[in-house]
């Protein structure tokens, strides 16, 4: 459904320089640089942008003995590899397996520990042991500033006790000499397009890191606002970058594929590394742009026009060396 969010792609037949070096930089590796970790399949809400309520497959936790498995692997073969602690569900659902899985991933010298949350759980129970975890980042999916707007997006949450807890978590962060980045995220889409600005301002005046995206199709399965033109068509960075473990050790072959009806293997059985190169015929397509050989799904599927985020540091507070101006810049 059409709105008047722009997009990169849709103002020249290019990417901008700005998004160039992201598109650019996609190559072939031989381990993923992002492995997404899924501690629980089960979300506390029911989001407007999200698919958990839809999915197929069983939902779960994942053991520990699967997680130590894969961690083990990437400090082997490659520990500046991102690990991020989520996929499908709330990772603060299980805040004891998550704690855990932290300190075993932080003693192994991993150099990105990443975590995504709702902020509905973050009690002053889990403030101080997430703040001392080890954690490189934290990113808080919120997106709505009024309660009208995020009950609209956000369906079960409550806005007031998830900013109270955000900001209460973000103040006692700037007050300490090291710990994660905080970084807020607003999924820009036509619920709430209108308050991205006011959204931006709100939290960068409280020292968070700003995140602001399109919305996904997962796969496909949802309506975005994106139409970029095939001849436009770029290779997906979520494809070539990206790994995903679900919780009983399925492997999909993208993150698109959230019921792991395509998937690759079990990492129960088989090593990450032995399934990422499995994954590689279809990253070279994507790469060398032979997108009529990728799967069905891709056909539909409009992710790869997400590949880019914009990322607005604040000009004070412990994320920045110095003042300075608000700084936005287009990553992965």
């Amino acid at each position: 459904m059409p709105n008047d969010c722009s997009h990169p792609f849709e103002k020249s037949a290019t990417a901008p320089d700005a998004y160039a070096p992201v598109y650019d930089g996609l190559q072939e590796r031989p381990f993923p640089r992002q492995l997404g970790m899924e501690v629980t399949a089960f979300c506390n809400l029911h989001c407007a942008m999200c698919h958990n309520a839809t999915l197929k497959r069983p939902k779960g936790r994942m053991p520990f003995e699967l997680f130590r498995r894969c961690v083990d692997e990437v400090a082997e073969l490659s520990p500046s590899t991102e690990v991020w602690l989520s996929f499908n569900g709330e990772p603060l659902l299980e805040p004891e397996l998550l704690l855990r899985m932290l300190a075993y991933a932080k003693s192994l010298r991993l150099t990105s520990l990443n975590l995504n949350s709702n902020g509905t759980r973050l009690d002053d129970t889990l403030v101080e042991p997430l703040l001392a975890s080890g954690l490189d980042l934290v990113v808080f999916g919120i997106d709505g500033l009024t309660s009208e707007t995020y009950s609209r997006v956000r369906l079960g949450g409550d806005r007031d006790c998830v900013y109270a807890n955000v900001e209460r978590f973000l103040a006692l962060r700037l007050a300490c000499a090291t710990g994660p980045e905080i970084m807020v995220q607003f999924i820009e889409m036509e619920e709430n397009a209108h308050e991205r600005e006011a959204f931006v301002d709100y939290w960068l005046s409280r020292g968070a890191i700003l995140k602001v995206r399109r919305k996904l199709s997962w796969g496909g399965r949802m309506n975005t606002a994106l139409a970029v033109p095939p001849e436009r068509r770029t290779a997906c960075p979520w494809s070539v970058n990206l790994m995903h473990v679900c919780w009983d050790g399925t492997v999909p072959r993208c993150c698109g594929d959230t019921d792991g009806t395509e998937a690759v293997g079990n990492v129960w059985h088989e090593s990450l590394s032995t399934l990422w190169r499995r994954m590689a015929p279809n990253r070279a397509a994507q790469l060398d742009g032979r997108f009529d050989q990728l799967p069905a799904r891709c056909a539909t599927c409009r992710d790869w026009m997400v590949g880019v985020s914009e990322k607005i540091r604040p000009t004070w507070g412990a994320f920045s060396d110095q003042p300075a101006p608000a700084e936005s810049v287009a990553e992965w």
